[in-house]
């Protein structure tokens, strides 16, 4: 074979077989077009003859592309081909102008090997965070850096050489950007401390440059406009000067300038500023390129924006293509094809499409993201349009390009499986196997999951290929593919508990999928980092990866809340609701606002059965209404545990007491209809004091306060509304809460924002009678007067509280003084509500640890809650079931247990004796009603730190509700069920009586026919 290279009329080798051959060579001044060329391969005696013309040496190189695309597969049968070839642009590469991290010397060079392959010519690079590009422009690089330098993209000297001879290898120009900034105008000097820095770059090896000008002052005026077209002149005569004498070797010689200018964005400026900034740059040299985005920052390259450059400017212009740059997206990447990468861009057009022939320009340099790698997919279809404007065929581009990327069929076809799961919009099947998942039909997500996961698995291989490129592309996958395998393995892992039909089995291996969809929003393996900032005010932003955001991401909420199916633990407590004994009896119960009663119940009740209400939690009733006749006529009782009962004589209740359960018995021997309603039935829960109106420093609002709301957003009781107001915080700032009615305040709660570091750094909370002798309150917890930042807790995402204790008696008013304001943030208040802590403690909590801190994430009925913290080495279970008990299940994670003992488990009847049940055990440890009889409470003990995670405990009871004795029984009744007369007992099971009478009897808990009850 002979192959025959060379430049067209230089009488060389190649342009002589050209001319012997008689091959066209009209195409070589085709008027408009770049880098023309013709390749011919044929047969000559029996051997390959390959010639390759080009209109320069530039064009000849990029026909060998087109060779090696032809013989890629093999030399057997290769057809004879005559090929005329040329690019509609004439820059055709990338801008390493991101914001974000710089690409690193490997990924720069292996970006240029692959624009090579695809005939981009353009490698510009102005990179934001590089301080020797922009704020010391003219220091020397360094030639050394530290480790942490070179991670943040900063290149030494001998790196630039390096990049430089890459460069020259592949043909790819290697364009250094300096950006003087406002200097370009204002410096009369500023050419030649330019020219300064460029001789620097000069000597390693670059051999073309550029100025980048933009996001700095605008030139407005003639003279400021003219200044800086002047310098783009002087800087352009001096480089040719220095550089592009006559004598100058083709290797020493420079190519001209590129130019980013101030204006880039057409719509950033009034017509006629712009129409005067382009007309003084019209009279620059036509060999600058100078740089556009259109007529906004993110719009697609189109013919209508640069023809109204090239008026102005006189000639065309380039354009600066901000595609598929992530950097205001550091959580997405855009490896998918051209068109849906527009729709998946937040500031790009849904609908945008390259136009068939782009007019008028000079050539397209995308601006990627700051993954290089994964930029090639875009990059393959840029270099693929801005070859051939009318050809591009955005799928077919697309599918292309993964041979050029991955070097075996299995990881093209990997790569290509999982893209659609990588971008945030995942696709549409994904949404249709979550909806038949939710249905109750794992089919479909079993087999989303059978075809994903190998070809993710496929692609996490990369990290260790012998291939340099691949595992460079692993490396700035990694983010995305690790969270989407990790999801995806979760999702796989779903589906089998899903299938099960075993408790234990399927508790186990949903605890395990919950540390692992925790793990999905903290792993730093998922984390996007981006540089923000340009020269030296960068810093580093830390985002969470964002693959298949749309449907599968969110789907792991789903599972972690609905994994175990609907009601996994029974049905939950409701606030309150209707109980009886009655067979098939439930009526309407209403609560409004803090008032329960009975919507009109008319029910028919046999001798010794109940209908009654039972509540979530037991309480102090801030009141109830009871009409006499019902005291007087029905055995009214009420319970805190449901075992141990007590007649009621009187609404006046009884001091320090509390109730989850009240119930009206025939007490007679006769069935009888019971009638309720709200004028002689009903209970009132404790609530806070309504809140009337409030004062603020400003009533105007700031951006994201609900404008219906206002101010009055810190009165509703919703602390997931706030206001915000207009200004910045100042000392003795005022917040003003005013009371629908005298009240006794114990304590005060402010809930605040932390988003944008609008918080409450420290404040001070008063209450007053008559708005004008106020009682300051104190930190609860401490003695301090100021609280707030460092003294808060969590509530909700971006939003935390503090409190504040005290005792004012009838106060009117409550007020919150700013005391340590943040001087240039404004005051984010979600919340002012008082007595909280005093309102929590009229409740007593099913659930409390050895410091009898309440810990309802125990009972909530959501397994995916787990108990983090617990002083005292103990966790209080108190059982107050109505129905028969017949289990108390503990749900919990033995994995996650790192002490030789595990928890230990004990039981009480009377709360002060407790007996032991051995160690927690099974992650689904099931303790029988026969193992606790009579049990009031149960509890787990343990040494140490660590708390045991301990998600759900479980009242397993019989359906059947059980009847309520009386208190103090009168005569002597047959027990129904086994006809024996009503034994007495004490606590130590001292039989007393056999008639069931206690009348007589000591205050006090007795047995009577196996039933505790409390007598007064």
């Amino acid at each position: 074979s002979v192959v025959y290279i060379g430049v067209n009329g230089s009488g060389g080798a190649a342009d002589q077989r050209a001319t012997a051959l008689v091959l066209d060579r009209t195409n070589l001044t085709k008027a408009g077009k770049f880098d023309r060329h013709l390749l011919s391969l044929s047969d000559r005696d029996g051997s390959a003859e390959v010639v390759i013309v080009g209109e320069n040496s530039d064009a000849a190189f990029f026909a060998l592309a087109s060779l090696e695309q032809m013989i890629e597969h093999g030399t057997d049968h290769l057809p004879e081909v005559k090929l005329y070839d040329y690019a509609d642009q004439q820059s055709r590469g990338l801008v390493e102008g991101y914001y974000g991290y710089p690409y690193s010397v490997a990924v720069k060079k292996d970006l240029m090997r692959f624009m090579m392959r695809m005939k981009m010519n353009t490698y510009m690079y102005g990179a934001k965070s590089d301080v020797y590009h922009s704020q010391k422009w003219e220091a020397p690089y360094p030639a050394t850096l530290t480790p942490q330098q070179v991670k943040n993209g900063l290149l030494t000297q001998d790196m630039i050489r390096d990049i430089a001879k890459t460069s020259q290898d592949t043909k790819v120009n290697f364009i250094w950007a300096i950006h003087p900034g406002n200097s370009f105008v204002g410096d009369a000097n500023v050419v030649n401390r330019i020219m300064n820095k460029y001789s620097r770059m000069y000597e390693l090896g670059v051999r073309q440059f550029a100025v980048f000008v933009d996001d700095v002052g605008v030139p407005k005026s003639e003279a400021d406009c003219k200044t800086n077209a002047d310098h783009l002149t002087a800087l352009q005569a001096a480089i040719d000067k220095k550089w592009n004498n006559a004598s100058a070797s083709p290797e020493a010689r420079v190519r001209p300038l590129h130019f980013v200018p101030q204006v880039y964005t057409l719509s950033w400026v009034g017509e006629a500023d712009r129409k005067r900034f382009y007309n003084a740059l019209s009279k620059t040299p036509d060999k600058i390129t100078i740089y556009i985005t259109g007529w906004g920052v993110w719009t697609v390259p189109n013919s209508n924006d640069l023809d109204v450059v090239r008026k102005e400017l006189q000639r065309p212009a380039a354009w600066w293509w901000n595609y598929p740059c992530n950097d205001n997206t550091d959580g997405q990447i855009y490896p998918s094809d051209m068109y849906y990468n527009f729709f998946e861009m937040p500031a790009v057009d849904n609908n945008a499409k390259m136009p068939k022939q782009l007019e008028h320009g000079l050539g397209i340099v995308s601006n990627p993201m700051q993954e290089g790698e994964v930029a090639k997919t875009a990059l393959f279809s840029v270099a693929d349009y801005a070859w051939n404007n009318a050809a591009f065929d955005n799928m077919k581009s697309w599918n292309a390009s993964f041979s050029r990327i991955l070097s075996s069929p299995e990881q093209q076809q990997a790569y290509k499986t999982i893209i659609p799961y990588l971008r945030w919009n995942d696709a549409e099947d994904m949404q249709q196997a979550i909806a038949r998942f939710k249905s109750g039909k794992t089919d479909k997500m079993k087999q989303l999951v059978e075809r994903l996961l190998p070809a993710a698995e496929t692609m996490l291989r990369l990290k260790d290929s012998s291939v340099e490129n691949e595992r460079l592309l692993y490396n700035d996958l990694a983010p995305w593919l690790l969270k989407l395998h990790a999801m995806l393995r979760i999702a796989g892992q779903m589906v089998e508990v899903a299938e099960s039909n075993e408790p234990e089995v399927r508790w186990e291996e949903y605890v395990k999928q919950l540390d692992r969809m925790a793990d999905l929003d903290v792993n730093t393996d998922y984390t996007a980092y981006a540089l923000e900032g340009l020269g030296s005010g960068i810093s580093v932003s830390q985002r969470q990866s964002q693959p298949s955001q749309k449907y599968f991401y969110p789907f792991m909420n789903y599972l972690r809340e609905n994994g175990l199916g609907r009601q996994p633990f029974g049905k939950g407590a409701e606030p309150v609701q209707a109980v009886s004994s009655v067979s098939g009896v439930s009526p309407r119960v209403v609560q409004q606002n803090s008032e329960t009663y009975f919507n009109g119940v008319h029910v028919s009740v046999p001798s010794g059965d109940f209908v009654g209400l039972t509540f979530a939690e037991p309480f102090t009733p801030a009141e109830m209404r009871i009409d006499p006749t019902l005291l007087s006529e029905w055995a009214v009782q009420w319970s805190e545990d449901g075992k141990n009962w007590n007649r009621m004589r009187s609404t006046t209740w009884p001091e320090g007491k509390k109730m989850k359960y009240v119930v009206l018995i025939n007490n007679q021997p006769e069935t009888r209809t019971l009638t309720l309603t709200r004028s002689n039935f009903s209970v009132f829960l404790p609530q806070l004091p309504a809140l009337s109106a409030v004062d603020v420093p400003t009533d105007e609002v700031g951006e994201a306060t609900n404008n219906q709301l206002g101010k009055r957003a810190l009165i509703d009781g919703d602390p997931s509304t706030f206001f915000a107001g207009k200004r910045n915080q100042m000392k003795d700032d005022r917040y003003v809460v005013h009371l629908q009615k005298p009240t006794d305040v114990k304590d005060v709660r402010i809930y605040f924002g932390t988003k944008n570091g609008d918080q409450l750094q420290a404040g001070t909370v008063e209450a007053s009678v008559d708005g004008t002798v106020w009682k300051q309150l104190h930190v609860a917890g401490s003695v301090a007067r100021a609280g707030g930042m460092a003294q808060s807790k969590p509530y909700a995402d971006q939003v935390r509280y503090v409190d504040f204790e005290g005792d004012v008696p009838g106060a009117n008013q409550v007020r919150l003084t700013v005391s340590s304001p943040i001087g240039n943030k404004w005051l984010r208040l979600y919340d002012v509500q008082v007595n909280t802590l005093y309102q929590a403690a009229q409740y007593a909590p099913a659930v409390v640890d050895g410091r009898g801190k309440a810990h309802p994430e125990v009972t909530d009925g959501k397994g995916y809650n787990v108990l983090t913290q617990a002083g005292g080495g103990e966790l209080r279970y108190e059982i107050r079931t109505l129905a028969e008990l017949k289990a108390v299940d503990i749900y919990w994670n033995p994995a996650v247990w790192k002490a030789a003992a595990k928890p230990e488990l004990e039981w009480t009847a009377d709360g002060k004796t407790w007996q032991s049940l051995g160690q927690l055990s099974a992650a689904l440890t099931r303790v029988a009603a026969a193992q606790m009889p009579e049990a009031t409470a149960l509890r787990l003990r343990w040494a140490g730190q660590q708390v045991p995670a301990v998600y759900q405990m479980v009242s397993v009871t019989d359906p059947t509700i059980r009847r309520v004795e009386p208190t103090a029984l009168k005569s002597v009744q047959a027990d129904r069920e086994t006809g024996k007369a009503l034994e007495i007992y004490d606590l130590n099971g001292k039989l007393l009586r056999r008639d069931g009478n206690t009348t007589g009897l000591r205050p006090g808990i007795y047995v009577v026919a196996g039933r505790k009850i409390t007598l007064y």
